[in-house]
């Protein structure tokens, strides 16, 4: 990482539903990343595990209850102030109804479709690991703009 200063590190997951060539991604209403194109997830709570919080997160955040769902990679992001350790996953069954939320609004893409564009700066280094189904690990360093300094991502296995 960039230098040895104490950041604190926020675990959080991510996940995206993959139905046969479609994804689905939220568009992010409100906060940290507002305006941007996102898998649904969020913080790990105190006393929670990484797939409580992911099943939390997507129910909170889609009204979805995920049934099955894959670990594809693990990405670090450094902040100016802080550490961000996202556990990213495949959904692959749900059941519910798909609503939009006060943070989130879905949206289905195909996977000629994906709005790199419209996403973290980060995103399109490991989204073709992640539509691959390879397992990744990497980091990313944003500048206080959000700007991607540096970025590494390895296929594991």
């Amino acid at each position: 990482m960039q230098n040895n200063i104490q950041k604190p590190t926020q675990v959080m997951t991510l996940c995206i539903l993959r139905k046969g060539d479609e994804f689905l991604l939220g568009l992010k209403k409100v906060r940290f990343g507002a305006g941007n194109y996102n898998g649904y997830g969020g913080k790990v709570d105190a006393g929670e595990t990484v797939e409580q919080a992911l099943v939390r997160e997507m129910k909170e955040e889609s009204g979805l209850d995920l049934l099955k769902y894959e670990l594809r990679g693990r990405m670090k992001f450094e902040l100016t102030d802080s550490f961000k350790e996202v556990h990213i996953y495949e959904g692959q069954d749900w059941t519910g109804e798909l609503v939009e939320t006060d943070e989130m609004s879905p949206f289905w893409f195909n996977v000629n479709e994906i709005p790199y564009g419209k996403m973290w700066r980060s995103d399109v280094a490991w989204y073709p690991y992640f539509l691959k189904r390879e397992y990744f690990e990497g980091e990313t360093i944003f500048d206080e703009s959000y700007n991607v300094k540096s970025c590494k991502i390895e296929k594991i296995g």
